[in-house]
């Protein structure tokens, strides 16, 4: 059985976070979890390197395990999309090996102040599942 890939989760709520992160495995080992643009800017070159974010792990989502470099970054809806792809071209070429980018749409997210559904994460998850295995079929 080959290894889960090391992948990086952006979403600004850990309680989904988590529960997401988790659902992945065991195919996507979500090694670190970023909730913040500025924090993605600084901390996801160093992960595409194969690096320790350098930053304070204040939160218990992902594995924490940097031996090996981030294959794969989701990003969810709270994320501007223009954003995403302007790091996407600042960070090109850091990763000797492709590197998918899968952002959520935000024009799709919940509105201030809803309580997502209870089987949301489940939702996020499968989603990204779907995507991530697409994705990486579609490169063989």
């Amino acid at each position: 059985m080959s290894p889960s890939l090391p992948i990086v989760v952006c979403a600004l709520d850990a309680e989904i976070g988590k529960p997401v992160s988790e659902l992945l495995l065991p195919d996507f080992e979500v090694i670190h979890f970023i909730q913040s643009l500025t924090a993605a800017q600084s901390e996801i070159p160093r992960l595409l390197a194969g690096e320790d974010p350098q930053s304070p792990h204040v939160d218990d989502v992902g594995t924490k395990d940097f031996s090996r470099p981030v294959r794969a970054i989701i990003f969810g809806r709270g994320f501007d999309l223009k954003d995403v792809e302007a790091l996407r071209e600042k960070v090109a070429g850091i990763s000797l090996d492709p590197v998918v980018w899968i952002a959520g749409d935000p024009s799709r997210s919940l509105p201030p102040g809803a309580v997502p559904p209870p089987n949301f994460p489940q939702l996020v998850a499968g989603v990204a599942r779907k995507l991530l295995v697409y994705v990486l079929g579609a490169q063989k």
